[in-house]
Protein backbone atom coordinates (compact mmCIF):
# COMPACT_ATOMS: atom_id res chain seq x y z
CA UNK A 1 0.00 0.00 0.00
CA UNK A 2 1.26 3.36 -0.82
CA UNK A 3 1.19 6.14 2.08
CA UNK A 4 -1.44 9.09 1.36
CA UNK A 5 0.78 11.56 -0.14
CA UNK A 6 3.04 8.72 -1.82
CA UNK A 7 2.61 8.74 -6.00
CA UNK A 8 3.87 6.11 -8.47
CA UNK A 9 6.15 7.61 -11.37
CA UNK A 10 7.61 4.36 -12.87
CA UNK A 11 7.37 0.95 -13.36
CA UNK A 12 10.39 -1.01 -14.19
CA UNK A 13 12.03 -4.81 -14.67
CA UNK A 14 15.71 -5.38 -13.01
CA UNK A 15 17.83 -7.41 -12.03
CA UNK A 16 18.03 -7.36 -8.25
CA UNK A 17 20.73 -8.11 -6.04
CA UNK A 18 21.90 -7.91 -2.61
CA UNK A 19 25.18 -7.30 -1.12
CA UNK A 20 26.27 -9.57 2.39
CA UNK A 21 28.00 -11.74 3.34
CA UNK A 22 27.45 -14.81 6.60
CA UNK A 23 28.56 -15.00 9.34
CA UNK A 24 31.50 -17.42 9.27
CA UNK A 25 30.07 -19.72 11.82
CA UNK A 26 29.56 -23.64 11.06
CA UNK A 27 29.13 -26.33 13.41
CA UNK A 28 32.36 -29.10 13.84
CA UNK A 29 31.83 -32.93 13.76
CA UNK A 30 32.94 -34.88 16.62
CA UNK A 31 33.40 -38.28 16.18
CA UNK A 32 34.07 -40.37 19.23
CA UNK A 33 35.26 -44.06 18.04
CA UNK A 34 36.80 -47.19 19.86
CA UNK A 35 38.22 -49.79 18.32
CA UNK A 36 41.67 -50.48 17.03
CA UNK A 37 44.27 -47.74 17.11
CA UNK A 38 44.64 -47.44 13.13
CA UNK A 39 40.86 -47.61 13.00
CA UNK A 40 40.95 -44.37 15.50
CA UNK A 41 43.67 -42.57 13.42
CA UNK A 42 41.76 -43.49 9.83
CA UNK A 43 38.12 -41.62 12.01
CA UNK A 44 40.33 -38.57 13.45
CA UNK A 45 41.78 -37.96 10.16
CA UNK A 46 38.59 -38.00 8.30
CA UNK A 47 36.58 -35.78 11.03
CA UNK A 48 39.64 -33.42 10.81
CA UNK A 49 39.22 -33.22 7.18
CA UNK A 50 35.27 -32.32 7.55
CA UNK A 51 35.52 -29.83 10.15
CA UNK A 52 38.05 -28.00 7.80
CA UNK A 53 36.12 -28.42 4.71
CA UNK A 54 33.47 -26.90 6.52
CA UNK A 55 35.51 -24.13 8.34
CA UNK A 56 36.89 -23.21 4.90
CA UNK A 57 33.40 -23.03 3.57
CA UNK A 58 32.24 -20.53 6.85
CA UNK A 59 35.22 -18.14 5.82
CA UNK A 60 34.33 -18.23 2.15
CA UNK A 61 30.62 -17.16 3.03
CA UNK A 62 31.71 -14.71 5.14
CA UNK A 63 33.13 -12.78 2.21
CA UNK A 64 30.39 -9.76 1.44
CA UNK A 65 28.97 -10.61 -2.24
CA UNK A 66 26.45 -9.76 -4.39
CA UNK A 67 23.58 -12.43 -3.74
CA UNK A 68 20.14 -13.57 -4.02
CA UNK A 69 20.60 -12.47 -7.61
CA UNK A 70 17.05 -12.44 -9.76
CA UNK A 71 14.80 -10.91 -12.09
CA UNK A 72 12.55 -8.34 -9.99
CA UNK A 73 9.35 -6.17 -10.97
CA UNK A 74 10.29 -2.42 -9.47
CA UNK A 75 7.97 -0.09 -8.69
CA UNK A 76 9.11 3.73 -8.08
CA UNK A 77 7.51 6.28 -6.01
CA UNK A 78 7.85 10.02 -4.70
CA UNK A 79 9.35 8.40 -1.42
CA UNK A 80 10.18 5.02 -2.11
CA UNK A 81 11.32 2.13 -4.00
CA UNK A 82 9.60 -0.77 -3.99
CA UNK A 83 10.64 -4.27 -5.25
CA UNK A 84 9.02 -7.64 -6.12
CA UNK A 85 11.69 -10.21 -4.92
CA UNK A 86 11.57 -13.96 -4.33
CA UNK A 87 11.15 -12.67 -0.69
CA UNK A 88 7.91 -10.66 -1.52
CA UNK A 89 7.51 -7.10 -1.26
CA UNK A 90 10.96 -4.98 -0.56
CA UNK A 91 10.49 -1.12 0.46
CA UNK A 92 13.69 0.71 0.20
CA UNK A 93 13.09 4.50 1.29
CA UNK A 94 14.58 7.70 -0.35
CA UNK A 95 15.24 8.49 3.48
CA UNK A 96 17.05 5.70 4.50
CA UNK A 97 19.94 6.21 1.49
CA UNK A 98 23.29 6.72 2.59
CA UNK A 99 25.12 5.77 -0.31
CA UNK A 100 23.91 6.03 -4.39
CA UNK A 101 26.06 5.03 -6.91
CA UNK A 102 24.89 4.82 -10.78
CA UNK A 103 26.66 3.44 -13.30
CA UNK A 104 24.99 4.73 -16.78
CA UNK A 105 27.81 3.14 -18.86
CA UNK A 106 26.34 -0.76 -17.23
CA UNK A 107 23.33 0.46 -16.59
CA UNK A 108 23.38 -0.34 -13.24
CA UNK A 109 22.41 1.67 -9.44
CA UNK A 110 23.58 0.63 -6.04
CA UNK A 111 21.86 2.07 -3.36
CA UNK A 112 23.53 1.58 0.19
CA UNK A 113 21.73 2.00 3.66
CA UNK A 114 24.27 1.96 6.42
CA UNK A 115 24.88 -0.43 8.53
CA UNK A 116 21.19 -1.37 9.50
CA UNK A 117 20.27 -2.49 5.59
CA UNK A 118 22.58 -4.46 3.14
CA UNK A 119 23.00 -2.57 -0.32
CA UNK A 120 20.89 -3.11 -3.09
CA UNK A 121 22.23 -3.57 -6.77
CA UNK A 122 19.74 -2.84 -9.93
CA UNK A 123 20.64 -3.86 -13.22
CA UNK A 124 18.69 -3.59 -16.82
CA UNK A 125 17.66 -0.93 -19.43
CA UNK A 126 15.54 0.67 -17.08
CA UNK A 127 18.48 2.11 -14.64
CA UNK A 128 19.28 5.42 -16.56
CA UNK A 129 15.48 6.48 -15.35
CA UNK A 130 15.59 4.62 -12.03
CA UNK A 131 18.51 6.54 -11.50
CA UNK A 132 17.00 10.20 -12.01
CA UNK A 133 14.11 9.11 -9.37
CA UNK A 134 16.67 7.50 -6.84
CA UNK A 135 18.77 10.53 -7.53
CA UNK A 136 15.01 13.23 -7.29
CA UNK A 137 14.30 11.21 -4.22
CA UNK A 138 17.84 10.93 -2.06
CA UNK A 139 19.02 14.61 -2.96
CA UNK A 140 15.54 16.50 -3.65
CA UNK A 141 15.80 19.64 -5.93
CA UNK A 142 20.12 18.86 -6.18
CA UNK A 143 19.71 15.84 -7.98
CA UNK A 144 20.60 17.75 -11.15
CA UNK A 145 23.48 19.03 -10.27
CA UNK A 146 25.06 15.58 -9.85
CA UNK A 147 27.79 14.76 -11.93
CA UNK A 148 27.31 11.09 -12.21
CA UNK A 149 24.14 11.90 -14.14
CA UNK A 150 25.45 14.75 -16.61
CA UNK A 151 25.33 12.44 -19.20
CA UNK A 152 21.52 12.32 -18.73
CA UNK A 153 21.12 16.14 -18.72
CA UNK A 154 23.57 16.78 -21.91
CA UNK A 155 21.84 17.50 -24.85
CA UNK A 156 23.56 16.23 -28.29
CA UNK A 157 23.34 18.47 -31.49
CA UNK A 158 23.08 16.84 -34.63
Amino acid sequence: MLEPDEKAVLTAEVNYARLYGGDGRYEPTSTFLFGRPALMMGSLAVTAAVNHRRKAVARRDAIPCWRDVQHASIIVTTQRLLAATDAGWESAWWAAVTEMQPDLASWSLMLGFGAHYSPIRLVGPAVPALSVWAAAGVLGRQWSADPRLLALLVQRRV
